[in-house]
């Protein structure tokens, strides 16, 4: 079979995307990808058609080896990463707005560890398309978009506290996540057995002698969090036995341990409502929000007082509803 110029950039491509992958190094997988592609034009009649890319993968695989046992030298140069993804992102530099913005997420990069840089440069390397990522390196489908989205979530999450957003989940990634419906699940059980004291190594910081809730759980429902000088403050909308909407919240911290840890143990709020923004009430209070001006920290200086009127309006609808 006869191969085209525009045919063996394509298969050259697929050399470098995965000599990149492997190696992290620009100018190595250049080298390799030159090398597989010429070892290729002598062999190209004995190839079967349909074999053709797997053959591709396994020789850059042979050369990459090979590159190793000869220099043992590390080639991941996780640094070189940064300034080609921003580049793959297209960030179009129209405005402040926008430098601030690329700014930002080149900081967040480095929040990256190495298997997931790697990752996201593969991914932009084979133009977001999962399924050639899945043909290249024979990873399900399924693993690689958990893969991708988990970064995805994680770079957006950083770069939004990077720039201050608060009082929104955009700023919490998959880790915390976990983290906090890890807890969560353990907090209602313990609750249910009386036995909180088991839970001592999230409740170290605080005095669990003197903490008696006094409210049960039947389902947690949803949560909402603010982030401040990296305390976070989380309200936990549930269902209470009863089958009422209820709310607690929390504060804790992530130590260096990556363990979250409670500052301020499950509280009871005095007041919790909860609305789709597509309502009526929800539309009133995110126009209020929009509107209003926000704070170097992040914070949203929008009129307490209007959003009591509605709210007390809102009780009152509910209330002569029933």
């Amino acid at each position: 079979m006869k191969y085209c110029n525009n045919d063996l950039r394509k298969l050259q491509q697929i050399s470098y995307n995965y000599s990149l992958y492997r190696t992290g190094d620009f100018d190595l997988s250049d080298e390799i990808s030159m090398k597989t592609i010429s070892v290729f034009l002598l062999k190209a009649d004995g190839i079967l058609s349909d074999q053709v890319n797997k053959w591709i993968i396994n020789t850059s695989k042979i050369h990459i080896q090979e590159h190793f046992r000869t220099s043992k030298q590390n080639h991941d140069n996780i640094k070189k990463y940064n300034q080609d993804i921003i580049e793959k992102l297209n960030i179009n530099l129209t405005s402040e707005t926008d430098a601030e913005l690329k700014e930002t997420f080149t900081e967040v990069l480095q929040t990256l560890n190495n298997e997931e840089m790697k990752t996201i440069l593969f991914y932009f390397q084979c133009n977001k398309n999962i399924s050639i990522m899945h043909s290249t390196l024979e990873i399900s489908n399924d693993t690689l978009r958990k893969k991708i989205s988990r970064i995805k979530r994680k770079l957006k999450a950083e770069t939004f506290k990077k720039l201050g957003v608060i009082a929104t989940k955009k700023i919490i990634t998959p880790k915390i996540s976990d983290l906090i419906v890890k807890f969560l699940k353990s907090f209602k059980i313990n609750l249910e057995e009386n036995s909180l004291e088991k839970m001592y190594y999230y409740f170290s910081e605080v005095d669990l002698d003197k903490y008696n809730p006094s409210y049960e759980i039947s389902k947690i429902l949803d949560y909402e969090i603010m982030l401040t000088n990296s305390i976070y403050k989380v309200w936990i909308i549930f269902k209470n036995k009863k089958n009422e909407n209820d709310s607690f919240y929390i504060e804790f911290f992530i130590d260096d341990k990556n363990h979250l840890k409670i500052l301020t143990p499950p509280q009871k709020s005095e007041k919790v409502f909860k609305f789709s923004e597509d309502s009526e009430e929800g539309k009133k209070i995110m126009q209020m929000l929009n509107s209003a001006t926000v704070d170097k920290t992040g914070v949203s200086k929008f009129s307490t007082e209007e959003l009591e009127k509605l709210l007390t309006q809102i009780e009152k609808k509910k209330n002569s509803n029933k």
